[in-house]
C-alpha cells in the first residue's frame, strides 16, 4: 500500500479531485480539519476510518452482550463468568481506543509536516495500491494546483 497527502487552497479543485478519486474506488479520507495550524481540534476528530473502527467496535460488543445475557440468563454460564467478559470488553474497548488514538495522531503528525503551519488547507490523505499508481497520476495531471506528497 501507497499513501499520498495531496494539498490544496481551491476548494473547487479539491473537491473535484476527491470525487475523481472516490470514482476509480480509491480510499480517500478529508482530513483537511485536522491540517490546520490551529491546535489539535478534538471536536473533529471523527474521520471516517475512525467512524468504521467504533461502528465495528459498537457491533461487537453489542454482540457480546446480548450472547452474554442469554448465556447467563438461561444458566448456561455462571454470574462469575459474566464478570470476566465485562472485564474482557472493557479490555477489548481498551484497544479499540488505542488504535483510534495511533491512527489520529498519524493523521495529525502526517498533516503538520506537509502542511508546515499553513492556514486552513483542504489536505486530501489517499492510500492505493501499487497498481493504482497510473490513476493518481492522471487525476493530479487534470489538477495542477492540488500538490501531492508520498507518505513513507
Amino acid at each position: 500500500m501507497n499513501h499520498y497527502i495531496i494539498k490544496g487552497h481551491d476548494y473547487t479543485a479539491f473537491r473535484e479531485t476527491q470525487d475523481e478519486l472516490e470514482a476509480l474506488h480509491l480510499d480517500t479520507e478529508d482530513v483537511s480539519a485536522l491540517c490546520d495550524n490551529k491546535a489539535h481540534p478534538l471536536h473533529d476528530c471523527l474521520t471516517n476510518h475512525i467512524v468504521g473502527i467504533l461502528k465495528s467496535e459498537i457491533v461487537v460488543l453489542l454482540a457480546i452482550i446480548v450472547s452474554a445475557y442469554f448465556a447467563v440468563t438461561w444458566v448456561l454460564i455462571p454470574p462469575t463468568a459474566a464478570v470476566i467478559g465485562t472485564v474482557v470488553l472493557a479490555l477489548f474497548s481498551i484497544w479499540v481506543c488505542g488504535m483510534v488514538g495511533s491512527d489520529l495522531i498519524r493523521y495529525y503528525m502526517m498533516c503538520k509536516d506537509f502542511t508546515q503551519g499553513e492556514r486552513h488547507p483542504l489536505v486530501l490523505h489517499v492510500e492505493i495500491d501499487d497498481n493504482q499508481h497510473e490513476a493518481l497520476n492522471e487525476v493530479m495531471q487534470k489538477h495542477p494546483q492540488m500538490h501531492i506528497k508520498k507518505l513513507q
